[in-house]
Formats: C-alpha cells, structure tokens, sequence
C-alpha cells in the first residue's frame, strides 16, 4: 500500500475469491482493498458496491462518505440499475442496454463512471454520450463491426476459462464462438454451462482445440475445428445467421501460436476486414 495515499474519490468495486492466493488470506487481502481509503475524510468519496452485505460492510471502515453504486437497486443514494434504467440518485441517466459495451461487469462499471462524473459535477449529457462511445479496451470484448447482420467480438484478452464465462454472459443472442489457444491442461467441461445458455457453435484452433471441441461436441453442441483465429472467420460467417454473435474469446493463452494475445487479437481483426472486403459485393 501507499501509506500517504489521499484520494479525493476513492472506489472499491468488489471483492472476489480469486484474489486470495496473491494476499494470503482474505483479511489481508481487505485490508488492502482499504489501504485506498485509509486517509480519506468527510470531504471525500468512497464509491463502494452495495450488491453483497460484506461490502456494505466496508463502509464501516472509512471516514469518506460513501456513495454506493448498485446493479441489483438496493440503494437509490448513489448510482443504481432500475427496470433497465441508470441512475443517480433520482436523475435517470441513460437506458443501460445503450452503454457501449454488453454484460453485467460493464453495467457496474459504468455506474461507477456515472458517479465519478457526477461529483465532478460533469453534465449527465457528457457522461451518457461517454458510456454510449466506449467501445471497450483493446482486445477485452471488443466490437470489431458489423457484417451481414452478424456482430464481430474481439475478446483476445480471454486467456481463460472464468473470462470466455463472463464474456459469453453479455449476450442474449446466439454465438459462434472461436476458442482455443495454449494447453494449460484446463478442464475444457467448466465452459460448458455458460455455452449451453447462449453458443450456436463453437469452432476451436490451438493446441487445445482437441480438447475443447472434445468437450463442446459432448455437450452437442455444433463444433468444428480449424487450425488458427484468423482462419475461423469464414466459418463462423457461415455457421450463423443474421442477428448472431461472432465471438473471439479463446479461453486460453495465446503463447502457442502468437507472441502475444495482442497479436492473436489483431490478426483476428484483420481476417474479419479480409472477409468483408472479398464478400462486401453480395452484402
């Protein structure tokens, strides 16, 4: 921790399990989290997740005053998700489904934009057309285009399991799914229950690609294998139908095939544009 540490807004958005192995035990790992606010004051923001009792509990442990921020409506003090609405306080801020960016993950952070913003006391306007322009980082769930109907998803940054999951819960129509990439000696059966909600097919490359088109044929789910990203493009286009997904979210590192999962996403990228340009006639 950084012991003079004085931020004016201070957020804390979660706290999750999967952190504990870096700090040792979950007391150490909160009292980290807590380092950011150990020096605020009455003048000062502590924006904190209301979604789950432990962090409210948080809010116990700070001078600042706290503005919650809550996807599931339990406080309306802060930033909140109501029947499908952002809000702050009692000003409705935009329609969450107009956020740039799919998923609950993204819900939450953009209501911890809508609060930085508002106690910066920037318009609603300017935070709305902010949240409506994000396109994501780089190669995190990133929307490429749109081509015959379908929607192009560059998620290279998935290099496992728990990212492809999360990325395949914001959406609510179907997918084609290209994963595959080093062989961790994961157990590729963990993907199935998020594929079963929402994957029209999966197409597999990698050196793990075996392994996964194993799992996701067991579950009887359409699958296909091809040796790399970019070479699953033009399957995937003629996998799906208009209004589907068409999402690189490989599950898995990249090291088996490209320096970096940058280079996995670009290439991607590339091959997509590729298609479009040899198809673009028949559009």
């Amino acid at each position: 921790g950084t012991p003079a540490a004085h931020p004016h807004i201070a957020v804390i958005t979660n706290i999750f399990a999967s952190h504990l192995d870096w700090h040792g035990n979950r007391d150490a790992y909160i009292e980290a989290k807590l380092n950011i606010t150990r020096n605020q004051t009455p003048a000062d923001y502590l924006i904190l997740n209301w979604d789950r009792p432990e962090w409210q509990a948080l809010a116990t442990h700070t001078q600042a005053t706290i503005i919650p921020f809550s996807r599931l409506n339990l406080s309306h003090a802060g930033a909140y998700l109501q029947d499908g609405d952002l809000y702050f306080k009692d000003e409705r801020i935009m329609a969450a489904n107009e956020i740039g960016v799919p998923g609950d993950h993204n819900i939450e952070n953009a209501l911890v934009a809508i609060a930085v913003g508002k106690l910066n006391h920037i318009p609603t306007a300017k935070i709305a057309a902010v949240l409506r322009q994000f396109n994501g980082v780089a190669h995190r769930l990133q929307f490429v285009t749109e081509f015959v109907g379908r929607k192009i998803y560059n998620d290279s940054k998935a290099t496992d399991i728990e990212a492809t999951e999360m990325a395949l819960s914001g959406f609510e129509t179907p997918v084609i799914l290209l994963a595959g990439g080093l062989d961790r000696g994961d157990d590729q059966t963990r993907l199935i229950p998020a594929m079963q909600k929402h994957v029209r097919a999966v197409i597999t490359f990698g050196e793990n690609g075996p392994q996964v088109a194993a799992a996701t044929k067991a579950a009887g789910l359409k699958t296909m294998t091809v040796e790399n990203a970019p070479a699953a493009v033009a399957p995937a286009f003629a996998m799906s139908e208009p209004g589907d997904v068409i999402l690189l979210s490989p599950a898995a590192a990249s090291w088996d095939q490209y320096p970096n999962f940058e280079t996995r996403g670009e290439q991607f990228m590339q091959a997509v544009h590729d298609y479009i340009e040899t198809h673009k006639q028949g559009e």
